[in-house]
């Protein structure tokens, strides 16, 4: 890979690529894959004169791509931290990418933000597909082996984990981010932010699978000395928009508490961490999660933290 910057009194050209090779070769009869690809990216920060450094427009271009995993590929069997019977695909291909992001970013002496759109074309996007008991069977339980009821259910060790296939369809994401700090005065700052993306199918625009909802935050921090503390909610929308047998996931509201301390002793920096995780003890659901629809999320709880910095 390579990388490369040259700067002007108020622009900046970036570029660089990046070129990998995988193979697999596995036993059993499957077939041996290798995939060489290759990504690079252009950007560009315009920093107009008039703004006296206060302002930044960021441009960036690339084209990157991803090779299926080895799970993507061959797996077949139960994955119980998952709770899943996954079932892989050895003829997919590598994730190819078309990404463009823009952002704004400022700064002043009591404020800083940043704000981003990005948009991502990607062909042969791999993802989750779940699929039926019926074809499940229809597909991969006919044979001379094929039993039924309990004695199928041996055959595959699937018990009652549900079926998941790899597959891969053109796909598009884009989606918009925005965050800001503000220091109000007397050691008190405030934080803000969301985040937005869709996801989905570019024939016939159906909603991709375990695409994250709005989320937006917001928090106090006081700062003295050597000490912090403060507190964040996090404000997470409804997901509605599922792919298939996905289930929709509730919104929900988290509260963050934190408090921490450091020292120096003996050319080190020493770090005392607080910090009271879901404080109102909200009983929710990341959509993200592969074990959604059978764990929720962590409750309240409390964890203590020490670090050194050398």
């Amino acid at each position: 890979f390579f990388y490369e910057e040259v700067t002007w009194p108020h622009v900046t050209f970036q570029f660089g690529a990046r070129a990998n090779q995988a193979s697999f070769s596995p036993g059993g009869g499957l077939p041996e894959r290798t995939f060489t690809d290759v990504s690079g990216s252009v950007g560009l920060l315009l920093r107009p004169a008039a703004a006296d450094d206060r302002l930044t427009i960021a441009l960036s271009l690339a084209r990157a791509a991803r090779n299926p995993a080895l799970e993507e590929l061959y797996f077949f069997g139960p994955h119980p931290g998952n709770f899943a019977f996954e079932i892989g695909n050895a003829t997919l291909n590598s994730e190819k990418a078309l990404g463009f992001d823009a952002s704004l970013r400022w700064r002043t002496p009591r404020a800083s933000g940043e704000f981003t759109y990005f948009r991502n074309s990607i062909d042969d996007y791999i993802f989750r597909n779940p699929i039926s008991e019926e074809e499940f069977e229809e597909r991969f339980g006919e044979g001379e082996n094929h039993t039924e009821g309990e004695e199928d259910e041996e055959e595959h060790g699937h018990g009652e984990f549900p079926f998941i296939e790899f597959v891969a369809a053109d796909s598009l994401l884009q989606g918009v981010e925005a965050h800001t700090d503000i220091d109000l005065g007397g050691g008190i700052d405030l934080e803000l932010g969301f985040d937005y993306v869709r996801g989905q199918l570019r024939e016939g625009s159906r909603p991709l699978p375990r695409i994250p909802p709005f989320r937006a935050r917001s928090g106090l921090r006081y700062h003295r000395s050597a000490f912090q503390a403060g507190g964040e909610v996090v404000a997470v929308a409804r997901q509605d928009r599922v792919f298939g047998e996905e289930t929709p996931t509730a919104g929900y509201a988290l509260l963050r508490l934190f408090g921490s301390y450091s020292f120096g002793a003996n050319d080190v920096v020493h770090t005392i961490t607080g910090r009271l995780d879901n404080a109102t003890n909200e009983l929710y659901r990341n959509h993200l999660s592969l074990i959604k629809d059978f764990v929720p999320e962590m409750g309240r709880n409390f964890k203590v933290v020490y670090s050194l910095q050398f």
